[in-house]
C-alpha cells in the first residue's frame, strides 16, 4: 500500500515476484516570478515548505510574508521526460530586487577557471556570525535521539531517506521533514517554522545525516543556536560552525554526545 512519498515497486528475488515501498525522487523546477532559477530532485512532500525554506536558504526571502504567491503544477511523464513540478515564487517588490541581483550573478559562474573565485565566494557568503545561545544538555540530545524515528513516516516505510527535527530552546519538539536529500529536509524543516511563523533563533536542529558545510551555512542563516547530527561531521563543517558560532554536536549511536565547540 503507498503512503505519500512513496511509490509501489515491483521486483524479483530467488522468492518470485514481490513489491516494495521505495522513497519517490522527482525533479522540481523552482522559478523567481517567472524566471528560472534552479531544478532540484526532491520528496514530494512538503513541496509548499520546501520551497519557502529553499528561497530563505538561498537569501531570496527573508521571511515568509515576502512570498506572495507559490503557484505548483504537477506534470505527468513523457517519453523523454519523467513526472515533474514546476514551481513558480511571486515575491514583494523588495525580495524580487534582492532575487534579482543573486540571480544575475549566479547567471556568470560557469565551469571556466575564470569564474573559480566569484563561484566558490557564492559558495561562501558573507553570514553574520551567531550570538551565542545555550545548547542542550546531553540528555535532551539523547532524548531526541531516542524519539527521531517515532517521527519519520515515510522512513518507517521505505527507509533511505533523511529527516529533519526542531526543537524549541527548551528541547520540546516543534516540527519534522524528511526528504530523499538532507539539504532538501533541512529547507522543509526551515519552512514549515517559517509558514508558521515560528521563530528559528535560539532553536536547536536534529538531522539523521553526517554534516556537511551547505547544512552549517542553511542553519547559520536561520540563527539556530545548535545543529546535531546522527552521523559525524565532516572537518570543513567543524571548521565553518566554530567560525559562526554554530554549536555542533554528533550524537553517536552508543556513545555520549561529542561537542564540536568554538
Amino acid at each position: 500500500m503507498s503512503t505519500q512519498g512513496t511509490s509501489s515497486i515491483n521486483f524479483s528475488d530467488q522468492q518470485g515476484s514481490s513489491e516494495i515501498e521505495l522513497v519517490r525522487e522527482v525533479p522540481i523546477a523552482i522559478s523567481i516570478n517567472d524566471l528560472n532559477y534552479a531544478v532540484i530532485m526532491v520528496t514530494d512532500i512538503d513541496i509548499e515548505a520546501f520551497v519557502v525554506g529553499f528561497a530563505f536558504s538561498e537569501g531570496l526571502i527573508n521571511t515568509a510574508s515576502e512570498v506572495l504567491e507559490i503557484q505548483l503544477d504537477q506534470k505527468s511523464a513523457t517519453e523523454h521526460l519523467p513526472e515533474h513540478l514546476i514551481a513558480n515564487l511571486a515575491l514583494t517588490n523588495r525580495a524580487q530586487q534582492r532575487s534579482r541581483d543573486i540571480m544575475r550573478r549566479r547567471k556568470g559562474n560557469s565551469g571556466c577557471g575564470l569564474c573559480g573565485i566569484e563561484a566558490i565566494e557564492q559558495a561562501f557568503p558573507p553570514l553574520n556570525k551567531l550570538i551565542e545561545h545555550p545548547s542542550l544538555s546531553d540528555q535532551y540530545w539523547i532524548a531526541a535521539k531516542e524519539a527521531f524515528v517515532s517521527h519519520q513516516e515515510i522512513g518507517s516505510v521505505s527507509g533511505a531517506i533523511h529527516g529533519a527535527m526542531l526543537l524549541d530552546k527548551s528541547g520540546d519538539f516543534c516540527y519534522f521533514a524528511e526528504d530523499i536529500g538532507r539539504h532538501n529536509a533541512l529547507d522543509k524543516l526551515i519552512g514549515k517554522a517559517m509558514m508558521e511563523g515560528h521563530t528559528l533563533e535560539g532553536n536547536h536542529i536534529l538531522m539523521s545525516s553526517r554534516c556537511s558545510t551547505e547544512l552549517i551555512l542553511k542553519a547559520v542563516r536561520a540563527k539556530v543556536s545548535s545543529l546535531g547530527h546522527l552521523a559525524s561531521p565532516s572537518t570543513l563543517a567543524v571548521h565553518q560552525a566554530k567560525h559562526y558560532g554554530l554549536q555542533l554536536i554528533h550524537i553517536p549511536r552508543k556513545a555520549s554526545p561529542r561537542r564540536f565547540t568554538f
